[in-house]
């Protein structure tokens, strides 16, 4: 039997040892369909670019009521901080925007398989535009690489901030770049990864991934309209 199991051994040590890498994302990719707007306020970046998100997978809903969706909070990771009609550039406590949870979670309310992220990676990005589905991602107006600052909330919460935080839509890359959707003007334009990635990383490559729609919206909710002077909105039920 000793002898059986050391002729075993010899065999499997010259046999080829073949091992299959996992086939990563094809060299380029682009989602054709999306189409950009102009963000209609001065720091409404995100709730633009969620709208034509939402739009290419056939949810329409207006800017202005997927913004009143948002929570208001100074926390950008619980909700909208600060003033939307500020100028750009502001940081908390005044005007500043909202990070990928509370963008998601709206998303959902409209019946999207909307999902957060930080730290998503460039390959994990690449892997979503190659299979079809456009990404929003939080980086900096035109890329800039101001200092980076952090801001504490009033219940202790701790947030990295930056200077001209925005929202963009990816919908393709090839080699060496990536083309973006830019909420501000509603073009697509090409950024080399040279310059992408550093802006990106400055929100922790922050993004909101759709996998499609939902079986059924988790609520049945048809209008959504603002109180009047109140940052909360109002769910009219079509129960």
């Amino acid at each position: 039997m000793k002898r059986f199991q050391e002729q075993l051994l010899g065999v499997l040590l010259i046999l080829p040892l073949t091992v299959h890498a996992a086939p990563g994302p094809p060299e380029s990719a682009y989602v054709p369909g999306v189409v950009g707007h102009r963000q209609e306020r001065p720091l409404s970046c995100e709730a633009r670019s969620a709208v034509d998100l939402a739009a290419f997978w056939g949810v329409a809903v207006s800017e202005e009521a997927f913004f009143a969706t948002l929570p208001r909070s100074d926390n950008p990771h619980s909700g909208f901080v600060g003033d939307v009609d500020d100028p750009p550039g502001s940081l908390p406590p005044g005007g500043y925007g909202v990070y990928a949870s509370p963008v998601a979670t709206a998303l959902r309310r409209y019946g999207l398989d909307a999902h957060a992220h930080r730290w998503f990676g460039l390959d994990l990005l690449k892997e979503e535009l190659a299979a079809g589905r456009p990404v929003i991602i939080w980086a900096t107006y035109r890329m800039l690489q101001p200092e980076i600052a952090s801001w504490t909330a009033a219940d202790g919460t701790v947030s990295i901030v930056v200077q001209w935080e925005h929202t963009f839509i990816a919908v393709g890359y090839d080699a060496d770049g990536l083309y973006l959707i830019d909420a501000y003007d509603g073009r697509t334009h090409y950024y080399p990864f040279s310059r992408f990635l550093p802006a990106w990383m400055q929100l922790n490559e922050m993004a909101v991934t759709v996998k499609g729609r939902l079986e059924a919206p988790p609520y049945p909710w048809t209008e959504i309209r603002a109180r009047g002077g109140h940052p909360w909105p109002v769910f009219v039920s079509n129960w």
